[in-house]
């Protein structure tokens, strides 16, 4: 599956805002420990936020090697 670097951004936005809008639900309804529901939205965030900022390093180096395996091959 190939993903580009616009879908790595939208899944970025929205593991971030679910977060946030979790953490912010947890503080109106006023119980601290609802607070734990907010980590996994801002873990999955963190995580795509890496992969938005490694995109073009990672399409470089499998553009590369697809340059190379191809040269080899003749």
């Amino acid at each position: 599956m190939a993903a580009t670097k616009s879908m790595v951004l939208m899944l970025m936005i929205a593991s971030l805002s679910s977060g946030v809008l979790a953490l912010f639900l947890a503080l109106l309804v006023g119980d601290r420990s609802m607070m734990t529901i907010s980590i996994p939205g801002f873990v999955i965030g963190a995580f795509f936020a890496i992969r938005y900022v490694t995109f073009d390093r990672s399409r470089a180096r499998e553009e590369e090697h697809r340059r190379n395996r191809n040269r080899h091959k003749h």
